[in-house]
């Protein structure tokens, strides 16, 4: 599972080798989709090579200044998805130029809001509890 922090730089280190055509000279897709509100977003990751096995993906977390970002809900969990491809600026999973789908997990994205709570107006036994989004 990938921690990522937010309003930050976040460097994941994934063993991309194994799976790819050509690691260092193709490019990586990157896509996020927040698990609760099933909204994706993709970006090129910047990429450099760290050994055999390893390649790093660079990237912003809710810090739109900087290239590439991300805006991701705090506190939440996301699926990733990366995919090898010979573009440096498609961030379309279906493009000719996207060679395959490389490696996939979950993320987690800290923050320092707070999960809020609300009643439900008619709550029954089952669920009188759930969290606002």
């Amino acid at each position: 599972m990938l921690k990522l922090k937010t309003g930050a730089y976040n460097i994941s280190y994934l063993s991309l080798f194994e799976n790819s055509t050509n690691a260092i000279d193709n490019y990586y897709l990157l896509v996020f989709t927040n698990l609760q509100t099933r909204v994706s977003e993709a970006r090129v990751a910047q990429k450099y090579t760290v050994n055999e096995r390893a390649v790093a993906l660079n990237f912003y977390v809710n810090l739109a200044v900087a290239h590439p970002h991300y805006t991701m809900q705090e506190n939440s969990f996301f699926k990733y998805d990366v995919y090898e491809q010979t573009s440096d600026t498609n961030t379309d999973i279906t493009n000719d130029s996207v060679l395959g789908l490389r490696e996939t997990g979950k993320a987690w994205v800290d923050g320092t809001s707070e999960v809020v709570y609300v009643k439900e107006p008619e709550a029954n036994i089952i669920n009188s509890v759930y969290l606002k989004s």
